[in-house]
């Protein structure tokens, strides 16, 4: 049994060694910032190294094109990393499969046209719908249009990538409303399919859902198979791994964590990581508790927080690493005056200051002419500030970390419109209200190296600031800039 190995200069800690000596499926539960990556190219080097498998004998997937690029810059060429799709198209190339490739926008493009032209008794359902007290014209320039397509595209992609039929729809304890709204983008997802079909084009779906088809025609000789990422694993996704692992015997070994499971939208389900053992036999499971990012008093908090969710995987992580006062709450009367004091006062301290915000357009409320944009990078007094969406934060990290917009609002942070109540009842989602919403937090929480600062209105906290202030018992960060007279920022 191998006692201690290093990668990349790191000595790997017990529980990570815990992937190393075991030779079995496996589910790894990763703590935010317990070193998955790391733990996952000790196993590859380890493989390669002690037991003999060739590299191309390993197969590595993972959820998102950064992250199969941060494990390609660190392992041996001749392993294969994609995505699930990339997969797909190598799985098809090599049963020289025919197919072209319908264009990503196209689903986006038919939405947005069906809203924009709807017949006038469509209009109304919509705005009766989403409780829009405006005309419709006003109603199509507002954000929350924008967000009604961006729900409609979500829920037909949860529909399809969770292998779901369009002709099991059971309207049972579904209101006369939502039976309506769920005809409607039936009606818009079989124009979908009539243009794919109008040119004999796939969608991203369809290349996993035909590669599925196709494994039995291959040759593939994968004996590992390492997935990262797994808790935002779909069911036609699940289905192609189970095919591969059918076809070639393959050890299976999947990495993540269930409390960061934030793409439910795009058809993940996070059931299949929380009964992993349910479809492969032999797993072992292992926990990595030890966190290296946070502070013992920030993942306390953190965990706190995360754990109101009853549909997960218990856990206790640990650090070494201590700050009395990991999180900052910042209540505001002016956004933009309070987000430069904020920024102002860190930047006398560090340059690696992150901005995170829960909607696109959020940043908006809180620039002025003191910001600027360029190439995608927001620029204040000409330092450049690191701002993502929290679903584009996963996996990064900064010294200081600035939440933006924790409001409660139809467009706050938790985002009303993702815990749709349709969804719910469809796709048999038994959690409790903002349950992904509160994921989405915790990604957002965790992201910070020393500090966190939570920025809101003070007249409109969000449920999740003053759910964070009693597990906390304290109102405020004391920082230089605090005006006890106004009591705000």
């Amino acid at each position: 049994m191998q006692k201690n190995f290093t990668v990349n200069g790191y000595n790997l800690d017990i529980h990570q060694m815990q992937l190393i000596n075991s030779n079995e499926n496996c589910i790894i539960i990763a703590g935010a910032g317990a070193g998955k990556t790391l733990t996952i190219l000790g196993k590859i080097n380890y493989l390669i190294e002690y037991q003999n498998i060739k590299p191309n004998e390993i197969l590595v997937l993972s959820f998102t094109n950064a992250s199969v690029n941060d494990i390609k810059s660190k392992i041996n060429n001749d392993i294969s990393v994609f995505t699930f799709h990339k997969l797909a198209i190598h799985i098809l190339k090599q049963c020289q499969f025919q197919y072209t490739i319908c264009s990503p926008t196209l689903l986006a493009y038919i939405i947005k046209e069906s809203v924009n032209t709807a017949p006038l008794n469509i209009q109304k359902l919509i705005l009766r719908y989403l409780h829009f007290n405006e005309k419709y014209p006003k109603f199509l320039l507002s954000n929350t249009c924008k967000s009604f397509l961006k729900y409609v595209e979500s829920f037909i992609n949860l529909w399809k990538t969770n292998a779901f039929s369009w002709q099991n729809l059971q309207f049972k304890n579904l209101r006369k409303r939502e039976k309506q709204i769920l005809l409607y983008m039936f009606s818009i997802y079989k124009e979908y399919i009539k243009e794919k079909a109008s040119t004999k084009a796939l969608d991203f779906d369809d290349l996993i859902l035909a590669a599925t088809k196709e494994v039995p025609n291959g040759n593939f000789t994968y004996k590992y198979i390492i997935i990262d990422e797994f808790q935002d694993t779909s069911q036609i996704r699940l289905n192609l791994v189970k095919e591969l692992v059918k076809y070639t015997h393959a050890k299976i070994i999947v990495v993540g964590d269930d409390w960061q499971s934030i793409y439910h939208f795009s058809g993940c389900n996070l059931a299949i990581f929380l009964n992993f053992t349910h479809y492969f036999s032999n797993v072992k499971t292992i926990k990595l508790i030890n966190t290296y990012r946070n502070s013992q008093e920030l993942i306390n908090i953190a965990s706190t927080f995360i754990k109101k969710n009853p549909i997960q995987i218990d856990k206790s992580l640990k650090s070494l690493k201590n700050n009395s006062l990991p999180l900052v709450f910042v209540p505001y009367h002016n956004p933009t005056l309070s987000f430069k004091k904020v920024l102002d006062y860190l930047l006398n301290i560090t340059n690696d200051i992150m901005v995170l915000i829960r909607n696109n357009n959020d940043i908006f409320q809180y620039i002025d002419n003191d910001f600027h944009f360029d190439n995608g990078n927001l620029y204040y007094l000409n330092h450049l500030l690191k701002l993502f969406t929290v679903h584009k934060s996963k996996g990064l990290e900064s010294e200081y970390v600035v939440i933006l917009n924790c409001n409660e609002a139809y467009l706050g942070f938790p985002n009303k419109i993702e815990n749709d109540n349709l969804i719910n009842k469809i796709f048999e989602d038994n959690e409790i209200p903002f349950a992904e919403e509160r994921r989405l937090f915790y990604v957002a929480l965790t992201r910070c190296k020393i500090q966190t600062y939570l920025l809101y209105n003070a007249k409109t906290p969000s449920r999740f600031i003053k759910e964070i202030k009693k597990i906390t018992k304290k109102e405020l960060g004391i920082i230089p800039f605090f005006d006890k007279n106004t009591n705000s920022f």
